[in-house]
């Protein structure tokens, strides 16, 4: 194997420290996007506590449900992957980290060689979790 296919291999985190990730990212983003409100604008402490449930619950449900029971590993890291994507136009949610972690650990599980769409899908939910992300933080009041 050359230097740069090594390089280029995708790292083999374990489900539960995928899930881990993305609930930590997930509580970020409801957290900035709740901290110290404003009056007139949307959110606040319970707001941000539903959300976090919320957050909490889906990453449950995934990781102790979905992702160990799926056999068509392909199909349901692409149905989980675009899912992310599209969540992100509700980013304040906090569920894109949490879609996406849940899809990476799908086909982390047993897939070899996953199909491009899959790699291309999970690529743009990656990019869906760092731009929400991004955007929560850039628009929140903790700086």
């Amino acid at each position: 194997m050359s230097n740069l296919a090594a390089a280029l291999r995708r790292p083999r985190l374990a489900a539960p420290t995928l899930g881990m990730i993305g609930l930590v990212l997930a509580l970020i983003i409801v957290f900035a996007g709740n901290y110290h409100v404003q009056s007139g604008e949307n959110g606040g402490t319970g707001p941000g506590i539903a959300t976090g449930a919320i957050c909490l619950v889906l990453a449950l449900a995934l990781f102790g449900y979905v992702v160990p029971r799926a056999r068509n590993l392909n199909r349901t890291a692409l149905i989980l992957a675009g899912l992310a994507v599209v969540s992100v136009l509700v980013f304040w949610s906090g569920v894109t980290p949490v879609l996406t972690s849940a899809a990476l650990a799908v086909t982390g599980r047993d897939v070899v060689d996953p199909p491009r769409k899959v790699v291309v899908l999970e690529a743009l939910a990656l990019l869906a979790t760092v731009a929400a992300l991004i955007v929560t933080l850039s628009q929140s009041h903790l700086f």
